[in-house]
């Protein structure tokens, strides 16, 4: 059961990780400074 929650756990935040990448590189500035890299 701990198995399957922490790979479920792991799909989440994975998705999410790649959802909040593709909005920073959406929201990058015109200025060409990378906001993805402003969040890690």
């Amino acid at each position: 059961v701990v198995e399957e929650r922490r790979r479920l756990c792991l799909q989440i935040m994975g998705s999410w990780a790649t959802r909040l990448e593709h909005l920073a590189l959406w929201a990058a500035p015109p200025c060409g400074y990378p906001a993805h890299w402003a969040l890690f």
